[in-house]
């Protein structure tokens, strides 16, 4: 299968699982970029099972599908602040914060911008981080009130953080999509995989990691 580098520690939980309740069936995963996978895919490499957030990419798998793409989880921009913080409880509360933001030419970026306009919330980040890691970095020295990340950005960075959420960013999330190539040579795995994403344990897991499901 083809997977998103993102769902790499989630996945290494739950293939074991997968495989203990099908004997026999080993998944094997590539991980890395949407796009360079969907290109394998539309060049007929027998891939079985595809899972993608990149929008461009799962459109053009999903025109190979065997069945209908399933959304198994989805991963939104939150509000990232201390722990034991209680003065910024919404979106609007950032305009009179100092707040962290990832460089506009990072998902991270690019999602807590799109999010911002779709709440109507105008923000003059105090500092500006090249990735997710160095923006939570911060808010957790004290140099920002807050800032604003990928809810799993945020799980990964430690138990001294709390996400909020916000109804804005939680529509605009980054949907990971599983489909089913018809290049696949192992039709009824894959059926069974894609249907083990949705199950109650992969459910909890995804949850761990800070993603929502579908």
């Amino acid at each position: 299968m083809h997977a998103a580098d993102p769902l790499r520690d989630t996945l290494t939980q739950l293939i074991p699982k997968f495989e203990e309740a099908f004997p026999g069936v080993r998944v094997s995963v590539d991980y890395g970029a949407g796009l360079e996978h969907a290109q394998h895919v539309l060049h007929g490499m027998p891939i079985d099972v595809f899972v993608s957030s990149d929008e461009a990419a799962t459109t053009m798998v999903a025109a190979h599908d065997r069945g209908a793409p399933a959304v198994v989880a989805r991963n939104p921009i939150v509000i990232a602040l201390p722990r034991t913080a209680d003065r910024i409880a919404a979106i609007g509360d950032l305009r009179d914060a100092k707040v962290a933001l990832c460089a506009e030419t990072t998902p991270c970026g690019r999602g807590s911008r799109a999010a911002l306009v779709a709440a109507a919330v105008e923000v003059q980040p105090a500092v500006v981080e090249p990735d997710a890691p160095a923006t939570l970095a911060q808010v957790r020295s004290g140099a920002a009130d807050a800032a604003l990340a990928y809810r799993t950005e945020v799980v990964a960075a430690g138990d001294d953080l709390r996400a909020v959420d916000f109804e804005q960013a939680t529509g605009l999330a980054d949907q990971y999509t599983a489909i089913r190539p018809d290049t696949g040579a192992n039709a009824k795995g894959a059926d069974a995989f894609v249907a083990f994403l949705s199950s109650a344990l992969a459910r909890h897991v995804f949850a761990d990691a800070g993603l929502s499901p579908a």
